[in-house]
């Protein structure tokens, strides 16, 4: 059934006309519709706006306006963001109405190339620039120049193709304008839209100011300061003139010629300058069509306006009536912004308006403000910043809204992992990907749209401001959060100093609730009038509580849970007070208030956990685990499993109803897929006073134990396969491993070596060496240097230290361990031989090519005998051994035993495994060096989108692969591809590297290698000093790696013409045990020749 023979629903309109001022821009509108439909039912709780609802030549169209009297961009800002929600199939939206002309700076001679009063500007300029741009929101570059910034998507394609085919016809003579503005003259008051006459089209020189009163109609002014131009004839009246460029939108009215022309320049020649495009959501494709009124100067009047109007709407009409309908539908629809808020909308939400008001007008503005709300503990703060995040939802559905909680390092982390995975950033999900610069960078490109975020519980300021160490130096997080002019920030926090300092002077204090407003949650709360009783008593519950939410809540549940009447709950709240204060009220000091004033959380809590321990001994236990905790983000897979899964359900509910766990929504995937599983998070007061309740009564050194034990059972030992499951429970791990209460225990070693490996498959080596050192220290004083658990330990920070670049320590560590195993084990051990191909590769990367070759060997050759040729330890040796062939320059046995490597590789693990790939990209570099440059570029490539694929860009084996290839192209002379190839290389490798990583200077070397070859030798040099510093200072001063180095900046200040220099550095490369010093022999003997 088609639409015109049933109820038209939001759903069915695709067009949607905004016209923002009500009394100008409305009645013409209204006359372009072919006919008016009834409005559709809609929420008007959430959207308050009043429609017109009609057709245009086929298309159903919505057209939408500000309230008389209310103009300008944040009124057409939430008239359009509750409109989008509403009418959700919108396709196509037009922004209708007038504007001030900016005259071009070169008068034409024709006068219908000039902008005039009464003429049309649509916003599409054609050069594939932003269509409408902020005049007063761009950014000034050091150069003078100004980068415009765009408010908002330009019209889909299909649109502008119209657009182009209208002005075409329109030369043509081909266009039904007249029959357009002929409707126009179906209102009574026709007279309005009429032409006002050439005669008060009166375009004065910038700097001249209007003279006289405006009803004058510029008669006083002087008319020598008339711009000389062609004037338009009598018959230009009748012809709607329209022109294709750019708008300048901004907040304010502009009525200064010279500021006019300012704009006009500084915003890429644009035609118009208007007020309300700048409120239109940013995420959303839009055409500007504005009717010419004033020249945007002291001359304004009112006399154009209807006029200017009325041609806008004909125009607008005009294009419709060359657009299918049906082309329309199929323009690309905008779907809601991101949503990432994991907790649920708080239930009985009351009051706070003052407050909304002002995180509303807040969230409103621009130019990436932050506002911090801090107060006392349990006063509502996350409540009122929950409250905030969802009406946000509802207000400007196209705002993306994250929720990152800053109760320690690790759950900033978490959220912003949540976050990239949620936005699809690509790269998110590589194992050793920067999570955090990676969400910076997206949500700091204003071309990602609006967005807020919510930071909750920045009670410590340490945990934002403080460095922490990384891969390659230190940082802090509050230098990750991302910087938009699109985007907005709201802290919530305990102390007024963690407010001023995050947000400076833009803090807001939030206290207990009025009486008026705990009356309103207490009514909300209880189900029955009958349980208030009195008002006397209401008041009495109330004071006791100090009007704090969270008591309320903790009380209320209470009362509820036990169909108890208030006047029974104050009887209880007085027999506890004095014990639950005492036991309780410890650490509970907020801002100097508890300290003379009882806590009446602790004694709601003591309250109702009494009654949880006598009725669900489950619940009780959990609360009791989750204490142990860092209380954010608890996966419900962390608790132990009830005798059933109603126990277990039952008991986590009690703990939900008593308002004692908060349960965080799962949420979705980009593909809409739930992938996180069921989690809490305890609130901080809770959390402590549970803490402190189990001290007082004896039983807190055995709960950290017990999640200890719980710890072991579900944390793995980082298989990469599991790793989205076993990431929710690390910060706990690392937490609970940290409590003074279980260093003695043996599961704690467990629970380290754990956590070791699992950040070594998240590639933060740093920890790994820390979580790995805590091990070996236990081990060896509680087992011995020579007890097998303690060596396999000492291997592990050997392992840590050379995926650090630390070679030196590496080797020492690996010595050692080797020494032991072959006294405990016996040398033909695999575990012996293990750490002989560990000391192998510590020795091959500090360029002791010698002594790595006879220890590969001698690995191989016991691995082949113990283990078997075809064993993939097997095969890992004799990759090795090739390798440690290719760094003394004995390519062609180097290359016969990785392509016997490589058969053999494919046979046993197949060609996608990550081992094959890293020996298909060993065999590549022997081929190159044998200069087989096609054959090595053609086995790069396939290797590089192999690891792509299976392990990610940002895995390091990738960059390897990648650097490889850019150097295989090198060598056959492909200089250019091979710089952008190794510029992207470097740029990843110290992103997650780190800049001093061995392997990031490696990339910097053939980055200036690269550069040299298409003569770039200045930038070379640079590089090349900048690198040798590096390794000086990483590698030591003789290092092979170094003298490469020193070689290769040689080599560029060779081709400079410094000879001189070039011939010291050369000599400075000492000895001739490896074939970069040969290269430098042959390079000194060739400047001797020049």
């Amino acid at each position: 059934m088609a639409a015109s023979d049933r109820q038209r629903t939001c759903d069915d309109y695709h067009v949607a006309w905004i016209c923002a001022v009500a009394d100008l821009e409305l009645l013409p509108a209204r006359l372009m519709l072919d006919e008016e439909h009834p409005v559709p039912p809609y929420d008007t709780h959430y959207d308050e706006n009043t429609y017109i609802c009609g057709s245009i030549s086929g298309h159903a169209v919505v057209v939408a306006t500000c309230p008389p009297g209310e103009t300008g961009n944040v009124n057409a800002g939430r008239l359009t963001g509750s409109m989008f929600k509403t009418f959700r199939n919108i396709r196509m939206a037009v922004l209708v109405g007038i504007g001030g002309g900016i005259p071009g700076p070169v008068v034409s001679e024709d006068s219908l190339d000039n902008i005039h009063l009464g003429d049309v500007v649509v916003g599409w300029p054609g050069d594939g620039k932003p269509a409408c741009v902020y005049h007063d929101r761009g950014r000034s570059k050091v150069d003078g120049h100004f980068e415009m910034v765009g408010t908002m998507q330009n019209a889909d394609w299909r649109l502008t193709n119209a657009l182009g085919v209208l002005a075409s016809d329109h030369e043509l003579g081909r266009t039904t304008f007249d029959d357009q503005l002929a409707r126009l003259q179906r209102h009574k008051k026709k007279r309005k839209f009429a032409h006002p006459g050439v005669e008060h089209d009166k375009l004065f020189k910038p700097a001249y100011r209007h003279n006289g009163d405006y009803t004058l109609k510029c008669t006083a002014c002087d008319p020598s300061e008339l711009v000389e131009r062609p004037q338009r004839t009598e018959e230009d009246q009748q012809t709607l003139v329209f022109h294709r460029g750019r708008i300048a939108t901004g907040n304010a009215v502009i009525q200064d010629g010279e500021l006019r022309d300012e704009i006009g320049a500084r915003c890429d020649r644009a035609l118009c300058v208007e007020m309300e495009a700048a409120g239109v959501d940013a995420n959303r494709r839009c055409l500007v069509v504005r009717g010419i009124s004033n020249y945007a100067d002291s001359h304004n009047s009112d006399m154009w306006r209807s006029h200017a109007a009325g041609n806008a709407a004909a125009f607008t009409r005009e294009l419709l009536c060359r657009v299918q309908p049906d082309t329309v539908k199929k323009m690309e629809g905008m779907s809601e912004a991101p949503w990432l808020v994991p907790l649920p909308r708080p239930r009985s939400f009351v009051g706070r308006e003052a407050q909304l008001a002002r995180l509303n007008a807040h969230i409103s503005s621009q130019d990436c403000r932050r506002l911090a709300v801090y107060g006392l503990g349990g006063c509502g703060k996350t409540a009122l910043a929950l409250e905030t995040a969802y009406r946000t939802r509802e207000q400007h559905p196209m705002r993306a809204v994250f929720w990152v909680p800053v109760v320690s390092q690790a759950s900033f982390e978490q959220a912003y992992r949540e976050i990239g995975e949620l936005l699809r950033i690509p790269g998110i999900a590589d194992a050793e990907a920067d999570v955090k610069q990676l969400v910076k960078a997206r949500l700091s490109d204003e071309g990602f749209g609006q967005w807020l975020m919510v930071v909750d519980n920045a009670d410590d300021v340490g945990v934002l401001f403080d460095a922490f160490e990384k891969e390659g130096g230190a940082d802090r997080l509050v230098d990750y959060l991302p910087r938009s002019r699109k985007g907005s920030f709201v802290f919530t926090s305990r102390t007024r100093k963690a407010a001023v300092k995050l947000a400076e002077s833009d803090i807001m204090a939030l206290s207990e609730l009025e009486q008026q407003e705990a009356e309103d949650m207490l009514r909300q709360r209880l189900p029955g009038k009958e349980l208030l009783e009195s008002n006397e008593v209401v008041h009495e519950f109330l004071t006791l509580l100090t009007y704090l939410p969270l008591a309320i809540v903790q009380a209320v549940a209470f009362v509820v849970g036990n169909n108890a009447r208030l006047s029974d709950y104050i009887a209880i709240y007085k027999s506890s007070e004095t014990e639950a204060t005492d036991l309780l009220s410890k650490d509970f000091e907020d801002q100097g208030r508890y300290r003379q004033i009882k806590n009446p959380v602790a004694v709601t809590w003591y309250i109702s956990f009494s009654q949880i321990r006598e009725r669900n001994r489950l619940a009780a236990a959990y609360l009791s685990l989750m204490a142990c905790t860092t209380g954010e983000d608890v996966p419900a897979s962390l608790l132990w499993p009830g005798s059933t899964m109603l126990a277990t359900t039952e008991a986590l509910g009690t703990l939900s109803a008593y308002a004692f766990v908060t349960e965080r929504q799962q949420q979705q995937s980009a593909t809409g897929a739930q992938h996180r599983e069921w989690a809490f998070n305890v609130h901080r007061l809770v959390r402590l006073a549970t803490h402190n309740w189990l001290k007082e009564h004896g039983w807190w050194p055995i709960w950290p134990r017990k999640a200890l034990a719980r710890l072991v059972e579900v944390v793995p030992f980082g298989e990469h396969d599991t790793r989205e499951a076993w990431t929710a429970y690390l910060p706990h791990a690392v937490h609970v491993a940290g409590l003074p209460e279980v260093y003695d225990a043996e599961e704690r070693v467990s629970l380290l070596e754990r956590v070791g490996r699992c950040e070594q498959t998240l590639g933060r080596y740093r920890a790994a060496e820390r979580a790995h050192r805590q091990v070996l220290d236990r081990r060896e004083r509680a087992l011995g240097k020579k007890h097998l658990d303690t060596l396999t330990s000492m291997n592990e920070v050997g392992v840590a230290l050379s995926d650090q670049g630390k070679y030196a320590d590496a080797e020492q560590m690996h010595r050692e361990t080797l020494a032991l195993k072959e006294e405990v084990l016996g040398k033909k051990h695999p575990e012996t031989l293990t750490s002989m191909n560990n000391l192998a590769g510590a020795l091959n990367c500090q360029g002791k090519y010698a002594d790595a070759k006879q220890m590969h060997r001698e690995t191989l050759a016991l691995k082949e005998e113990v283990l078997g040729k075809k064993h993939p330890e097997t095969l890992t040796s004799m990759n090795n051994l090739a390798g440690a062939l290719n760094c003394q320059g004995k390519y062609a046995d180097a290359t016969q035993m990785h392509r016997e490597e490589l058969v053999l590789r494919n046979e046993v693990s197949g060609k996608r495994h990550p081992h094959t790939l890293i020996s298909m990209n060993n065999l590549a570099l022997a081929l190159s060096r044998q200069g087989n440059y096609a054959d090595a570029e053609q086995m790069h490539r396939e290797a590089l989108a192999l690891k792509e694929e299976v392990l990610g860009k940002k895995h390091p084996s990738t960059l390897t692969s990648m650097n490889n290839l850019a150097g295989s192209l090198s060598r056959q002379g492909k200089y250019a591809d091979a710089e952008q190839m190794h510029r992207e290389a470097l740029a990843l490798k110290e992103e997650v590297l780190g800049k001093k990583h061995p392997k990031t200077l490696t990339s910097m070397s053939n980055l200036a290698g690269a550069l040299s070859n298409q003569g770039k030798y200045a930038e070379a040099v640079q590089m090349h000093q900048e690198e040798l510093v590096l390794r000086e200072e990483v590698s030591g001063k003789r290092h092979p790696h170094t003298l490469t180095s020193m070689n290769n900046l040689a080599l560029v200040l060779n081709r400079q013409g410094k000879y001189a220099d070039a011939e010291q550095m050369h000599r400075e490369v000492l000895g001739k045990k490896y074939p970069e010093t040969l290269t430098s022999v042959r390079n000194l003997a060739l400047l001797a020749y020049q």
